[in-house]
């Protein structure tokens, strides 16, 4: 059938039609085919079905996102390219659960947002010029603005301020000694973690008001860490820092857990089960997914991304690859996907999860 034949098909079937598809690529494949597909596929593109997250891959000289669910990579998908190819190449992503990356120009520090699977852009101020002197960055989305902090300090934006010129990274003076190595946004609220001494420190989205601090379980210091966010419930990944880097041949050496609504929340050891839950952690993020109606992913479990330099190839290149921690037995495998094998040059970022939304309110 001629194309002009598949857009002339009655309204209500279209939206019947989109309403059963459950893959988010194929929602936003479905809706790029014309203006009336685009309408009937409204509803679905706005409430999708849950889907597990993706991967956003520093790949150059172009970003490639991966899949878990599909296995399969794809290039760009809907991020915008600036005029100039060189900007393309110097621009760094950090990516969000919440569906948005920040995108930020190492050269001039230009800043934004930028949803990859809607192509939407929001303009940030540029970040001071101290974030020049580090590749280390943490950050996220929250819809009362956006947290960020390069080390010691946190600087806050806030969303939609009254006028485009009033928009500034404004410190947030209760942090002023935080050594952020990751921030994770939920349910109203930031949760800064430091991964020295393994402290977290809660804060009001709104108010930016400190709710409260958690220090660190008993654990040997300095360590590796990684803090996840699973609604009242605060994980955290440790091992010792001569255990080196998180990889797909190493465990994570304790596991802790707390319910931060407590009076009094206190780490304690895990050694039970998350259910049908999986926990998804990279260097700047830690969040659960619930695991039903996913066949393909494992319950009780933590996903992480490893990486392999060739510092035999010039310029120097890097495999990544999934790696699945599994909290019952407390050993880890290498996930077989496309991504094994898959020799991609080097970016000054890492790889980190997305969770895809055609959603531009997060």
């Amino acid at each position: 059938m001629a194309a002009t034949g598949w857009s002339d098909l009655p309204s209500d079937l279209l939206t019947d039609i989109a309403g059963g598809i459950t893959e988010l690529a194929d929602i936003a494949r479905f809706r790029s085919v014309c203006s009336s597909w685009r309408r009937a596929a409204r509803d679905a593109a706005a409430a999708p079905p849950p889907q597990p997250p993706w991967l956003l891959l520093p790949s150059s000289p172009s970003r490639l996102f991966f899949c878990l669910r599909e296995d399969r990579i794809y290039p760009y998908l809907r991020l915008p390219r600036p005029a100039a190819e060189v900007h393309q190449r110097r621009r760094r992503l950090y990516a969000s659960p919440h569906g948005w990356t920040l995108a930020v120009d190492p050269t001039d520090l230009a800043a934004s947002l930028i949803h990859p699977f809607t192509g939407a852009t929001r303009p940030l101020p540029p970040l001071p010029a101290f974030f020049a002197e580090t590749d280390d960055l943490a950050w996220d989305w929250s819809p009362h603005g956006v947290m960020v902090s390069c080390g010691e300090g946190i600087l806050f934006c806030a969303a939609d301020p009254p006028a485009a010129a009033s928009a500034s990274w404004t410190p947030v003076p209760l942090l002023a000694d935080c050594n952020a190595s990751s921030i994770n946004y939920s349910d109203g609220e930031f949760f800064v973690f430091e991964e020295d001494v393994c402290r977290t420190t809660i804060v009001d989205a709104a108010t930016l008001a400190v709710v409260m601090e958690i220090p660190a379980p008993a654990v040997e210091l300095p360590s590796e860490a990684r803090l996840a966010v699973a609604g009242d419930e605060l994980f955290l990944l440790v091992k010792s820092k001569w255990m080196y880097l998180f990889g797909d041949d190493v465990d994570f050496s304790k596991a802790f857990h707390v319910d931060h609504r407590s009076d009094d929340p206190e780490w304690q050891v895990f050694d039970g089960s998350i259910g049908d839950r999986a926990l998804f952690v990279d260097s700047l993020h830690g969040f659960a997914v619930p695991t039903a109606g996913f066949p393909d992913l494992e319950s009780n479990a933590v996903y992480s991304i490893s990486s392999k330099e060739r510092n035999d190839r010039r310029p120097t290149t890097v495999t990544y690859g999934v790696s699945v921690f599994s909290l019952q037995v407390r050993s880890s495998r290498k996930l077989e996907c496309e991504l094994d094998d898959q020799e991609m040059a080097m970016r000054g970022e890492t790889p980190s999860w997305i969770l895809p939304s055609l959603n531009n309110e997060g």
